[in-house]
């Protein structure tokens, strides 16, 4: 039986009942037959309960044991020129499954050109964190401008560029790792970075590293560095 979980933007707090919304009463009534009487887990930013259904009211749950709470994960953002809408859908599921402090969608040079709502990301991101047994929901960034981002980056924040231009294997830089314990990696959109998006990376802390013979789509190098870096950072 899977385990089902159910993020809330509220306090938990024992024999406390907690009114559920339409779309999770739906969810847990229709979708995942449950009945008053079972039981399922809810977190938040901070912690995890076990709950009793009840759907005799109007939709409730009452937290009545403790699970866990949150622990630290490594410092890593996710910072992604934009891709199509369905490889962003992957790369957030993904990263969020794997682990990230903070996602950020980039416009560049070579961007694609179309509007994208944090709100759709966080839903996607929020799913993500509930079906892979985490607590930990990245934060998700507004679009930006490469330029502005960068001009206002934290000196201390190594960046690994990913570049099917040039670069070296990631594995080289375990040693980094030891030095710095907040990390972003940049991936680059469809068509590559131009030349104007690779000046604006003169004044910062960057290793740039490329991932050998095979041409990675944008979803696939963010699993991969991401997870190169977590392995190496444990």
């Amino acid at each position: 039986m899977p385990k089902i979980r159910i993020y809330l933007e509220k306090e938990i707090m024992k024999d406390e009942k907690i009114l559920l919304n339409i779309d999770q009463r739906h969810y847990l009534k229709n979708v995942m037959r449950k009945e008053s009487g079972d039981s399922i887990y809810v977190f938040n930013d901070l912690v995890e309960w076990k709950c009793k259904i009840n759907f005799s009211e109007n939709g409730e749950i009452i937290p009545y044991e403790f699970v866990r709470k949150k622990n630290k994960i490594e410092d890593i953002w996710i910072c992604f020129s934009l891709i199509k809408k369905s490889n962003i859908k992957n790369l957030i599921q993904k990263v969020t499954e794997i682990g990230v402090t903070r996602i950020i969608p980039l416009i560049t040079e070579h961007s694609e050109k179309f509007s994208l709502t944090t709100e759709k990301l966080k839903k996607i991101s929020t799913e993500a964190t509930e079906q892979c047994n985490s607590l930990h929901i990245p934060k998700i960034s507004e679009i930006q401008l490469l330029e502005n981002l960068l001009e206002k980056w934290e000196k201390d924040r190594l960046i690994f560029f990913c570049d099917e231009t040039g670069g070296e294997n990631i594995l080289k830089f375990k040693f980094k790792l030891n030095r710095h314990k907040k990390i972003a990696i940049f991936i680059g959109p469809i068509g590559g970075w131009s030349k104007i998006d690779k000046k604006n990376f003169t004044k910062q802390n960057v290793i740039k590293i490329n991932f050998g013979l095979n041409i990675l789509k944008a979803d696939t190098a963010a699993i991969y560095a991401l997870s190169c870096l977590k392995a190496m950072m444990r």
